[in-house]
């Protein structure tokens, strides 16, 4: 069967194994595996579900979504203080930034990443044909906001930032962002999963600079991963546009209702970032604690670890031998000697402190 010639040697995006491949490749039971590698919310808002059982009879699943999903979308208006008009409801943050793509990446164009970075970017990019103008962070992994202004020419089609970056954990200097989006009107995407960490946005900024969108997430913050969903935010105009991308009915009924009732649960999400935060704090005193190790500052609930003595790869596998997953970062340039973990439930993070301090020594 004949396929895109550059896709033959593709190496795909690199999903996560299931806890059940993971128990069976190391001879334990899935139970025992506890995972630190996805950044994800460990508490499961178990009410929502209850409530949305309790709707079952009034969901016609035989129908399609209402496409416009305006139900969700007002009350993330009200959520995140914009215009309904200038949201648009996505299969997961994933689908957002593919649209995002889609819309401004020429073939052959270039396409500038600060890295590293969140590894689907250049996945994204490629396969729709563009390419990838690595821009290396400063030593403190912040951006290098000069050097990608100084890269901008007339092949450049698009700029993706993260904040908090993944998996470095630092923010986008606003500041900084909002200079580059005043100079040139290059698109600029900001992904914002973690927004609701850190309460810092640069959404405020959509409606002076039609060039700006924001990408963001119900999988973190909100606990909601299993269902993907995720939105955009932009100016009027530059959601038009989007919409000229977004593939029809993408998001299903389940999870079109979930995710509204859970904007009718603020502050569930309010208590679940707070309760990781106090988790993250305690984490970060008791790891400083130990020798070999060092925790580099991080702004969302997930954080880079450094080994003194071993590579990140080998630590990988000494905690994975434990049942301990984290994230292998060591492939990335400049971080051989990392892993990334996100913060879990205090029970969980024992476990994972416990076996930090033996593979350290």
């Amino acid at each position: 069967m004949k396929i895109r010639k550059f896709l033959k040697d593709f190496v795909p995006y690199s999903w996560e194994p299931s806890t059940d491949d993971i128990a069976k490749s190391i001879g334990k039971r899935p139970e025992d595996i506890v995972r630190f590698d996805t950044n994800v919310s460990h508490k499961t808002p178990l009410d929502w579900l209850k409530q949305l059982g309790n709707e079952f009879d009034n969901m016609e699943i035989n129908r399609y979504p209402d496409s416009s999903y305006i139900s969700v979308r007002k009350l993330l208006a009200e959520y995140c203080s914009c215009d309904v008009d200038e949201l648009i409801l996505t299969n997961g943050a994933d689908e957002g930034l593919f649209m995002i793509g889609s819309l401004f990446i020429e073939p052959s164009s270039d396409v500038i990443l600060s890295t590293p970075t969140y590894s689907y970017y250049e996945k994204m990019i490629q396969i729709l044909g563009g390419n990838v103008k690595e821009i290396p962070r400063n030593p403190d992994f912040s951006d290098d906001f000069s050097q990608i202004s100084e890269n901008i020419n007339d092949d450049t089609s698009l700029i993706v930032l993260c904040s908090p970056n993944n998996p470095t954990g630092n923010l986008v200097n606003k500041n900084s962002l909002e200079q580059l989006l005043k100079n040139s009107n290059i698109p600029i995407a900001v992904d914002e999963a973690y927004f609701e960490f850190t309460g810092s946005t640069v959404s405020d900024l959509v409606t002076r600079y039609d060039n700006l969108i924001v990408v963001r997430t119900f999988s973190k913050a909100f606990a909601l991963a299993g269902l993907r969903v995720g939105y955009l935010i932009a100016s009027n105009d530059t959601t038009s546009l989007l919409n000229k991308v977004r593939p029809p009915n993408s998001v299903g009924e389940l999870s079109v209702n979930l995710s509204r009732i859970a904007l009718q649960n603020i502050n569930w999400i309010e208590d679940n970032v707070k309760e990781i935060q106090s988790e993250k704090k305690s984490f970060i005193e008791r790891v400083s604690k130990i020798n070999n190790v060092e925790i580099i500052p991080s702004s969302s609930n997930f954080m880079l670890l450094k080994f003194l003595n071993d590579n990140g790869s080998n630590i990988y596998e000494k905690l994975l031998h434990k049942g301990i997953v984290v994230r292998d970062v060591s492939g990335t340039k400049g971080l051989e000697y990392f892993i990334r973990i996100n913060i879990g439930l205090p029970e969980e993070n024992n476990k994972l402190i416990q076996a930090i301090h033996e593979v350290s020594n």
